[in-house]
């Protein structure tokens, strides 16, 4: 008959209610500091601080006389309008804004990408 070697230490209940109220400090203090929604407000500054210089109906970037493919950012609805294209230049690709020369950083895409999420019909 083989013998039973002893295993490794088992969790004892107050080992685990330690790790289990350590999971819920930290998901609750996730919860807490969790940014609120992006407001359309939030999305035309980025807008603007970023993607706009090129995509206006008069772009400022020395680079460009019209906005790239004809892609007009300036409002809500253009940019609404551009959501899908933007997600995926902005947020999956970061393709955009063009060699990051704006400097956009994570959270901003991250912000753009709850704005666009926010306005998908559930």
């Amino acid at each position: 008959m083989p013998t039973l070697q002893p295993m490794g230490r088992l969790c004892p209940p107050y080992d685990a209610v330690a790790v289990l109220a350590a999971a819920v400090t930290a998901a609750a203090a996730a919860f807490a500091q969790a940014p609120p929604p992006p407001t359309d407000a939030e999305i035309l500054g980025l807008m603007k601080t970023h993607c706009v210089p090129c995509h206006a109906a008069e772009p400022t970037h020395e680079a460009f006389a019209k906005a790239p493919a004809g892609i007009l950012l300036e409002t809500i609805p253009q940019i609404a309008a551009n959501a899908p294209r933007i997600m995926t230049q902005v947020v999956v690709n970061r393709a955009m804004p063009l060699g990051n020369q704006t400097g956009m950083t994570d959270e901003e895409r991250d912000r753009i990408a709850a704005w666009i999420e926010s306005r998908r019909p559930q």
